[in-house]
C-alpha cells in the first residue's frame, strides 16, 4: 500500500536539509576545504526566506541559512530541481535569488552585501546534467557577456571634468554643463559666457525646440545665483539676445511670461495667507483683551488664543495703563 504524497521531493528536500547535521555533511562534502572552515556551523541559523518565484515553484525549492562566514553574515542557498524538464537558466535563477536575498539583508540594516553560496541539487532524467552553471552562457554571445556583462559600472563625474572636455560630448555637452554648474553661485555668469561662445545655441539649434523649454524648466528650477538679484529675468533677458530668430524667441518669451504669471499666482496666494494669518492673529489679540477684561488667567489665555506669553503679558500691562 502506497501514501500519495503531494511534492514528495520537495517536502524530502526540506525536511533533510533543515536538519543541521544533514546539511553540515553536505557541506563537508561538497566545499573545499578552505571554504568549509570558513563557516562557522556553530552559527547556522536556518530562515523561512525563499526566493523562488512562484510560476517556477513546481520546478524548485529552496533552504536557506543564515550563517557567519569569515566572521560576516552571509547565507547558505540551497536549490532543488526536481522536475524532469531542466532549467537552461539556472544560473539566472541563481542570480535572481542572490540579489533578491542581499536586497532583504539589507533591508536588516547591514551596511555591506553578504557573501552567499549557491548550492543546486539535481536529479532530473537527463544525465549529465546538460546546462552550463556559468552566468555568462545565459547569454546568446557569451564570449560578448564576458567581455561587458557584470563589470565596474562606467562613472562619468561631471564634477572633474573641465568646461572645455564637455564642450567636445557633442549634443550631450549641455546637460552635462547645466549639471555641473548647477549648484554654483555665479551660475549666470557661466550662462554668459555659454552664450557668449555659442556653445549653447549650437546644440539648441540642432534639436527640437522643445529641448529649449526644457533647459529653461530645469535652470529655474534647480540654479541660483547669490551675486545677482533677478538672475532668472537678466537670463531670459541674456537668452532673447542669444536667440533672436523665431521659433526659438517666442518659446523664449512665451516661458517668460508663464514665469511671470506664475511669480504673480504665487504672490498673491502668499497674499491670501499672510492676510489669513494676520486676520486670525488680530482676532486672537481681540479675544484676549475681553478674557483680560474678565480677570482670567494668563495660562488660561495662552490655551484659548495660542498668543505667547509675552503677547499676553503685554496686553495686560496695556490693559492696567
Amino acid at each position: 500500500m502506497t501514501i500519495k504524497i503531494h511534492h514528495p521531493h520537495d517536502k524530502y528536500f526540506k525536511q533533510s536539509l533543515k536538519n543541521k547535521k544533514v546539511a553540515i555533511d553536505f557541506l563537508k562534502t561538497y566545499l573545499p576545504s578552505n571554504i568549509y572552515q570558513k563557516i562557522d556551523i556553530h552559527s547556522l541559523q536556518l530562515t523561512e526566506k525563499s526566493f523562488i518565484v512562484p510560476q517556477l515553484r513546481e520546478i524548485h525549492s529552496d533552504i536557506i541559512y543564515k550563517c557567519l562566514i569569515n566572521d560576516s553574515t552571509g547565507y547558505l542557498f540551497f536549490l532543488l530541481e526536481h522536475q524532469s524538464t531542466d532549467d537552461p537558466l539556472m544560473a539566472f535563477r541563481f542570480l535572481h535569488a542572490i540579489v533578491s536575498l542581499s536586497y532583504e539583508h539589507l533591508k536588516q540594516g547591514y551596511k555591506k552585501l553578504p557573501i552567499i553560496l549557491p548550492f543546486c541539487i539535481y536529479h532530473g532524467e537527463k544525465s549529465p546534467y546538460p546546462y552550463s552553471t556559468c552566468l555568462y552562457d545565459c547569454f546568446d554571445d557569451s564570449e560578448f557577456a564576458k567581455e561587458i556583462a557584470f563589470k565596474p559600472f562606467k562613472l562619468i563625474d561631471l564634477t572633474v571634468l573641465s568646461d572645455e572636455e564637455i564642450k567636445t560630448h557633442g549634443l550631450v555637452g549641455l546637460m552635462e554643463m547645466l549639471f555641473k554648474h548647477q549648484r554654483d553661485k555665479n551660475f549666470l555668469s557661466i550662462m554668459r559666457k555659454l552664450l557668449e561662445s555659442q556653445f549653447v545655441q549650437n546644440i539648441i539649434k540642432q534639436l527640437n525646440i522643445s529641448y529649449l523649454t526644457d533647459m529653461l524648466n530645469y535652470i529655474v528650477n534647480t540654479s541660483q545665483d547669490d551675486s545677482e538679484p533677478k538672475a532668472a529675468q537678466h537670463l531670459i533677458e541674456e537668452l532673447i539676445k542669444a536667440f533672436p530668430e523665431e521659433p526659438a524667441r517666442k518659446t523664449i518669451m512665451t516661458f517668460a511670461q508663464q514665469l511671470k504669471q506664475e511669480g504673480l499666482q504665487q504672490g498673491l496666494q502668499q497674499g491670501r495667507e499672510q492676510g489669513l494669518e494676520e486676520g486670525i492673529h488680530l482676532n486672537a489679540l481681540t479675544i484676549a483683551k475681553k478674557l483680560i477684561a474678565e480677570g482670567k488667567s494668563i495660562q488660561y489665555i495662552q490655551d484659548l488664543t495660542n498668543l505667547s506669553e509675552n503677547e499676553i503679558i503685554g496686553l495686560v500691562d496695556l490693559a492696567k495703563s
